[in-house]
């Protein structure tokens, strides 16, 4: 039956003599009523059920207000769910109920404005404490380690241009993700999601204009162990490191493997070996920009505490040499994990419980010094760091955002990743990259070619690139306001430009085609690996590739004629010399015959020893003269 409040309060008037008389049976009543909802939600608490457990909390506090017992544990448990504002109002509650009850739990009741980033007033809770001279040993240790912390923050203020942002639920789901890694280069986010206790998966999100899109789970053999680690990529985006547990092919618990693309698949992961693997844990690989550096966490024996970072380097034949530990500039007894080095190849963060900072593990950053040293580790600073542990960061090649993973009260469920605004002082240097297609101009096909990056300013060659038969090419960018472009490629005219600073430095690099036109009229060029056995007109292996590619020319410019020539040295008879020349290049032209090539289009000449381009007198020159070339003409 429903009652309305005024026939409620007539019922109480009429029955006042009553209830006074029987006041003690209904108070007895009311306190078995609250335990009994307090039992329930100690069950519903083991059973991890938040959704019963807190109301029924709160209405045993209803049933009898001088029931500490609710009070406390919703205190608690809104500690551990991050609702730290509520869990200090049950706290306030609770020391007015009782003092000396709520007491043991003043630490903690500290610790919520630490976690609110209120550390003037946890520091002086803490200090409150302390000087009421509670007698425990282990919450004075814990009173004093977080007295610590609090001075350290206090220390170092909050920087504004710090920002953290919840990814959201494209990335995000009630199970773990981490390990997060940015290819700025393809505007893709990959990472790490935990499905159950034996199972982590890596899955991947693109950043539209919409924002990043639903998270999807990565195929072939990358995703075949069931416990897998952090994940770093080559500036190519080709060759993939990462940290697996392969009982067959590994050393220990976990190693370090490598994967490359191979028709846009990526081939089956291989293991880096015994100068970086052994029979211990060794994860979180990440590798410099260049490819020749790789930087992991090991816990294997001789560091400085239980997990160490080290580093390991590519000699001049490709080979890794034996890891070394990076020492105490990094290290401490404690624990340093999940190394990131930056594109810049100077920069590297990473978590430690060693470093000084705001509690757990912090993450921080180091700078390679010009004497190979490293810089004193900077903490990342409040509110990226907290008085929870951080574990694992990928820094964007803008150097001012980052992505962390964290458990934090907006999380959709365990571990989250978050995207942050670096502060100033942690910045690593910007980065920018290039990534382009070169084309055909006429028959609109991607091509092979050269690529040289240089100083307008100067000509500075700043680097050289090979782009194979696919043509396509990603390459990192010097900080200049412009960049020389020097393309070459066979058969084709070469193109020369100079791009701005504003068309290149972007955040995420736009796909730039460049087209190089065909050549006209007539061009001469040596061949360079067409090779014939020693006074035979045998072409040795690996001869075709070159034939090849003009080869693929001449079917594509119907109307082309070619021209081969043979040269040979001074050596030997004049006569035989000839012939030999003529019979080196007749076999070119059979060869492209045979591939198809009308023979009305080809004429061969054999000169012998009679047009050297060089002086003989020398076997380099001598090896010079020893060629055959090719003229094309292209009627325009």
């Amino acid at each position: 039956m429903r009652h309305s409040k005024k026939s409620i309060h007539s019922f109480f008037l009429l029955c006042g003599g009553f209830l006074f008389c029987t006041s003690y049976t209904l108070f007895s009543q009311n306190l078995n009523a609250a335990k009994k909802n307090y039992q329930k939600a100690l069950v519903a608490l083991d059973e991890k059920n938040y959704a019963i457990c807190q109301p029924l909390l709160q209405q045993s506090m209803q049933e009898d207000s001088t029931f500490i017992d609710p009070v406390l544990t919703l205190f608690q448990l809104s500690f551990e769910l991050k609702q730290y504002t509520k869990s200090i109002d049950y706290f306030e509650l609770a020391r007015k109920m009782d003092t000396s009850q709520a007491m043991p739990l003043t630490i903690k009741f500290a610790s919520c404005f630490a976690s609110l980033g209120n550390y003037a007033k946890a520091k002086k809770v803490t200090e409150s404490f302390l000087n009421a001279g509670y007698s425990n040993a282990i919450l004075k240790d814990k009173a004093k380690q977080l007295l610590s912390t609090c001075n350290f923050a206090l220390s170092h203020p909050i920087a504004s241009e710090i920002t953290i942002e919840n990814m959201g639920d494209s990335i995000n789901t009630k199970a773990s993700e981490y390990f997060p890694c940015f290819t700025q280069g393809d505007s893709t986010l990959y990472f790490m999601r935990r499905m159950n206790i034996q199972r982590e998966d890596f899955f991947s999100s693109k950043n539209t204009a919409k924002g990043f899109s639903k998270a999807v789970l990565l195929s072939d053999s990358i995703n075949g162990a069931n416990k897998k680690g952090s994940m770093s990529f080559s500036t190519d985006l080709q060759t993939l490191y990462f940290a697996a547990e392969y009982p067959i092919t590994g050393y220990g618990r976990y190693d370090i493997y490598k994967s490359n693309k191979v028709d846009n698949r990526w081939s089956a992961p291989k293991n880096l070996g015994s100068n970086i693997n052994t029979d211990f844990w060794d994860s979180a690989p990440s590798i410099t920009s260049d490819g020749n550096t790789l930087y992991f966490s090991s816990n294997r024996p001789g560091g400085f505490g239980g997990i160490d970072l080290y580093v390991c380097y590519k000699n001049e034949k490709g080979y890794w040499e034996e890891a070394v530990n990076m020492g105490p500039e990094i290290n401490t007894t404690a624990d340093e994990q999940t190394p990131f080095i930056h594109k810049d190849g100077k920069t590297l963060y990473f978590s430690s419980s060693g470093w000084p900072g705001f509690g757990g593990s912090d993450f921080f950053v180091s700078r390679l010094k010009i004497n190979g040293g490293w810089t004193t580790p900077l903490n990342l600073g409040y509110p990226i760091n907290t008085l929870e542990n951080e574990g694992s960061i990928a820094v964007a090649n803008n150097g001012q955002e980052a992505f962390i993973a964290s458990d934090r009260s907006d999380s959709r469920g365990e571990l989250d990743i978050y995207k942050v605004t670096l502060s100033f002082a942690s910045r690593a240097n910007k980065r920018y990259f290039l990534k382009g297609v070169l084309n055909d101009s006429v028959f609109k096909k991607n091509i092979s070619g050269n690529i040289q990056l240089k100083d307008p300013t100067d000509a500075t060659i700043l680097a050289k690139i090979k782009v194979d038969s696919l043509g396509q090419f990603i390459v990192e960018l010097p900080y200049l306001d412009s960049i020389g472009i020097i393309i070459t490629s066979p058969l084709y005219e070469n193109s020369n430009m100079v791009l701005t600073s504003a068309s290149l430095m972007v955040d995420q690099p736009i796909t730039q085609y460049f087209y190089l036109t065909p050549l006209k009229n007539t061009l001469t060029q040596t061949f360079i690996n067409v090779l014939f056995a020693t006074n035979s007109d045998k072409l040795i292996k690996g001869s075709e590739k070159e034939l090849t590619e003009l080869i693929d020319f001449l079917s594509k410019s119907k109307t082309s004629t070619v021209l081969i020539e043979g040269h040979t040295d001074n050596k030997g008879n004049s006569k035989v010399n000839k012939i030999l020349s003529l019979k080196r290049a007749r076999t070119i032209a059979n060869y492209l015959v045979k591939k198809g090539i009308n023979s009305k289009r080809i004429t061969t000449m054999g000169y012998g020893d009679a047009l050297p381009i060089t002086s003989n007198a020398t076997e380099e020159g001598r090896s010079k003269n020893r060629r055959t070339t090719f003229t094309l003409t292209i009627p325009k």
